[in-house]
């Protein structure tokens, strides 16, 4: 771009007044996913641009290969009209992990800091110069001086390392970000009319599920639970007797709950009574997410004074499943739905002012989560 047309460029944003957001960033399951939000003042958010691209291998090569990161980049910034190149990046599951700890809280920031420091200096192997470490505070239901804090812990070196091929790509990394506190910054906005209720969240991936709480807007709880897509598929692949591709193609074909799937092949395998099947061949893996469903209820209502969850969102890889939001609303008592189509919240610059639709998906709430960090006071 010429100077004259960066200056052109900035006249025309300062003179409208509107703001527009850094690139949120999500390296999913299998594919990358961009989203942008712009705002003016006392105007709500509206969606500036998104993407999603498959990396066409699995994501492991992506985050080891400078070129193929570069690459993944660029396209996906010329897939939309993506403006800048500031981005919040949610850093890619695996590469991080969360542990709660209660600390004891004196003195300001510096010596709450301190303090956090002090108790996973004891939780950690090495040394903590080893790691990169960032805490969020737990709102406060006690009246004395221990806190509980959310620590997110990485190993530096991959960090770096990941840092250095943004900065290749040529992206201007404003912070780095875990996925729970992108989706409890999501959630907060979709819960905007229903005050402080508990929402909990089963972001399902392939090995793992992580069930996070968050009160309000604030992040309560995050945990990994040994959950995950690839050990149901293994256990339909064997006691079907077929290929782990083909039983993972007939789960998302015909679903795990009857009813659930409206395609004219599925309703055939229904009546042939083979969802039935397989959702008795699912049920004790999925009964094992259901007793970690109700621990991490009894746990909030602790920490909120007995205040219920009032609402349970599916997202990641096993949502894709027909079905799975109303086999775990039986098994849980609770009812469980698919996260809604996070662009929806705003409305669209695209289409007259009205409300994104269609083009979006479940898996862009991290980067839309993201997106939304630095439009909101609270960041």
């Amino acid at each position: 771009m010429s100077v004259v047309a960066k200056a052109v460029s900035l006249l025309r944003r300062k003179g409208s007044g509107k703001a527009i957001g850094p690139i949120g960033i999500d390296f999913g399951l299998e594919a990358v996913h961009f989203v942008q939000l712009a705002t003016a003042a006392g105007q709500a958010p509206v969606v500036h641009a998104r993407a999603s691209l498959p990396f066409g291998c699995p994501r492991r090569e992506v985050l080891a290969n400078p070129h193929q990161f570069r690459s993944l980049i660029k396209r996906a910034i010329t897939a939309d009209k993506f403006y800048g190149r500031k981005a919040v990046i949610a850093i890619p599951a695996g590469m991080f992990r969360t542990i709660s700890i209660n600390y004891q809280a004196v003195g300001g920031k510096d010596a709450e800091a301190a303090a956090v420091l002090r108790v996973m200096k004891d939780r950690l192997d090495g040394d903590l110069a080893d790691y990169v470490l960032d805490y969020l505070p737990v709102k406060s239901r006690s009246k004395n001086d221990e806190r509980l804090a959310l620590v997110a812990v990485s190993e530096r070196g991959p960090i770096v390392q990941f840092l250095e091929f943004a900065r290749k790509a040529r992206l201007v990394v404003e912070a780095l970000e875990i996925g729970p506190v992108a989706i409890s910054r999501l959630v907060g906005a979709l819960a905007q009319e229903s005050g402080s209720e508990n929402v909990l969240v089963i972001n399902s991936g392939r090995r793992a599920s992580y069930l996070t709480v968050i009160s309000g807007n604030d992040l309560l709880f995050d945990q990994e639970v040994a959950f995950g897509e690839y050990s149901l598929i293994q256990q339909a692949a064997e006691t079907l007797d077929m290929p782990e591709d083909m039983a993972r193609d007939l789960i998302l074909r015909s679903g795990v709950q009857s009813g659930a799937n409206a395609d004219s092949v599925a309703n055939a395998i229904d009546e042939a009574g083979l969802v039935s099947t397989i959702s008795e061949i699912l049920k004790p893996q999925f009964l094992k997410l259901v007793e970690e469903i109700k621990r991490v209820c009894l746990y909030a209502a602790s920490e909120t004074r007995g205040g219920a969850v009032a609402r349970v969102y599916l997202l990641g890889s096993i949502a894709r499943w027909p079905g799975s939001d109303a086999l775990l609303s039986s098994l849980t008592g609770v009812g469980v739905e698919k996260i809604p189509d996070p662009l929806a919240l705003f409305p669209s610059k695209d289409e007259g002012g009205k409300p994104g639709r269609g083009a979006s998906a479940p898996e862009i709430v991290v980067a839309t989560g993201a997106a939304l960090r630095g439009l909101r006071d609270d960041g």
